[in-house]
């Protein structure tokens, strides 16, 4: 299962309670927290566009908004997450946004050294070889560690990680060791209990980011991460160029064309043509 969010497939990923896992989500249903999130990045979003500014201060203000709701949930206590603990990195596709990259791109470029930099790139290209490779079936599907990993498990960019990187929290550690034994290549076991508001948030804010940066005209399509970030690593001036609206991800892994400029000669997507005939 790949983790990304695309409005509302939630059911996907989250897990369904059972007399085994007692703090599983209650239900996959899409909550009031969804919305709630969703509402709110709506504004922040459309700002952020407008002002056009650096690709840091997007997530920044995402991670505020993200951490209001997170802070919030009634299951925060019972987080089972640690430094260190990289099951999730080990195993699970994450998707991301195109700007996020460009976060994760421009954290990279200003944080860390030349040699860090140069390792994180091979190990971007030696990921991106191979899940194309799993892809066309010329390689077993086994799990890929994040390029983004330094060797004492700890996330490289963890300031600028995506938005849902920082949005899942497994509530049983054991259970990620698990399901990291025995994932197959991007998956990630239904049975680890998550932090369902937390979840809940994540999913409107991330969804509400496609969809904006959508009506926008700018790419909003989903990007395997470490393929995305190493397309951003590679492209100069990459904002200022993304914001101008130049297909720049089209050499990356999408997995989740639902707009152009991946979609072509597909129509708009139904919430552009419902805000379409609102407006007439």
């Amino acid at each position: 299962m790949r983790v990304g969010y695309y409005l509302p497939p939630l059911r996907d990923f989250i897990a369904p309670a059972t007399q085994d896992t007692p703090m599983s989500p209650s239900s996959s249903a899409i909550s009031s927290v969804f919305h709630q999130a969703s509402r709110e990045a709506r504004g922040l979003v459309e700002q952020l566009v407008r002002k056009k500014g650096e690709s840091l201060d997007w997530v920044d203000d995402l991670r505020q908004l993200q951490e209001h709701f997170m802070d919030k949930s009634p299951q925060k206590a019972q987080r089972d997450c640690r430094s260190g603990c990289s099951a999730c990195c080990m195993t699970v596709q994450v998707d991301i946004t195109p700007i996020e990259a460009i976060a994760v791109r421009d954290y990279m470029k200003s944080y860390l050294d030349q040699e860090a930099l140069q390792k994180v790139e091979q190990r971007l290209v030696h990921v991106t070889k191979r899940r194309i490779a799993q892809i066309r079936a010329q390689a077993p599907a086994t799990p890929l560690a994040c390029a983004m990993l330094g060797m004492d498990g700890r996330c490289q960019i963890y300031p600028a990680r995506p938005v849902i990187c920082s949005g899942v929290f497994s509530l049983d550690h054991y259970s990620c060791d698990e399901a990291r034994e025995n994932a197959q290549g991007g998956d990630y076991s239904p049975t680890v209990p998550l932090d369902n508001d937390a979840l809940q948030a994540t999913g409107g804010i991330s969804g509400t980011l496609q969809r904006v940066l959508v009506e926008k005209g700018l790419d909003g399509n989903l990007y395997e991460l470490n393929s995305a970030v190493l397309v951003a690593l590679r492209t100069p001036n990459v904002l200022a160029r993304y914001l101008a609206k130049e297909d720049l991800f089209r050499s990356a892994i999408c997995t989740d064309a639902h707009s152009p400029p991946r979609k072509r000669n597909a129509p708009p997507p139904k919430f552009l043509r419902r805000q379409s005939n609102r407006s007439a």
